[in-house]
């Protein structure tokens, strides 16, 4: 309302003020106008880096005018491209800030050397900060560092503890790997239901072969069972419902 005057005076600056308000709870059309905001200097000062960080957080959730936007910013040279130094700066500022999708980002950057020198320990420290936050993507990628003792000492119990957490908000891979979990009993009580549950569940979510190897395991898992434990674990399948942290986020994309 305050942004075009619907029913008061146009007041952009009150507009951001409200946006930044609704974006921080994740709202992802107040993100998607803060950072229209910002990039055009409409009640506050132009500035690419905020523009980048808000438009990022919205097309995180599935905004498409706001991947949209982050392009333009970046055909019109206001920003680097994926690996450029100026990128990483605008991530960093970002995850100093506390948001998540940039700190989810950076940590991409350093896990694969991208823009900046390949430092797994420091991917593991900016995917925590996002992971900490709720970020399912970040979750994932921690549970595999633990998994793998990639910049951590390996540490299974760990691993499962971050796979719980992306599993319960949709991420395919990480119920996938819990399942792994629950089927070999690493980390975790061995517990044939559960790896029937999440074996079946990405099943579900995943596409190609990597659905085909979660049926596989799903079926392997299935004939150590009793008849009783398999509906069991179908009644958990059917009940289940992803449960996203983030306050207002979209539920994980299934194969993040």
């Amino acid at each position: 309302m305050h942004e075009r005057g619907q029913g008061v005076p146009a007041d952009p600056a009150a507009a951001v003020i409200w946006y930044r308000r609704a974006a921080q709870q994740g709202d992802v059309h107040a993100q998607f106008r803060l950072g229209f905001l910002y990039a055009y200097g409409r009640g506050v000062d132009r500035d690419d880096v905020e523009a980048a960080v808000w438009y990022s957080r919205a097309a995180e959730q599935g905004n498409q005018a706001a991947r949209a936007a982050l392009e333009q910013l970046r055909s019109e040279g206001r920003l680097a491209g994926p690996t450029g130094s100026r990128e990483v700066l605008v991530l960093r500022a970002a995850a100093e800030r506390g948001a998540a999708a940039a700190q989810y980002q950076l940590a991409l950057r350093y896990a694969a050397g991208e823009g900046v020198p390949r430092d797994p320990a420091e991917a593991v420290h900016w995917y925590r900060e996002a992971a900490q936050q709720g970020l399912a993507p970040a979750q994932y990628q921690l549970g595999l560092r633990y998994a793998n003792g990639d910049g951590v000492t390996r540490d299974f119990e760990e691993a499962v503890k971050w796979y719980q957490r992306a599993a319960a908000q949709g991420v395919a891979f990480a119920q996938f790997n819990l399942g792994v979990r629950y089927a070999n009993g690493q980390g975790v009580e061995r517990d044939p239901v559960k790896a029937y549950q999440w074996f079946s569940l990405a099943a579900q979510g995943l596409l190609g072969r990597e659905a085909d190897t979660a049926r596989q395991a799903r079926e392997s898992i299935r004939g150590q069972m009793r008849p009783e434990q398999v509906t069991e674990g179908d009644a958990l399948v059917k009940a289940w419902r992803a449960k996203p942290e983030r306050p207002g986020a979209a539920e994980a994309t299934p194969r993040s």
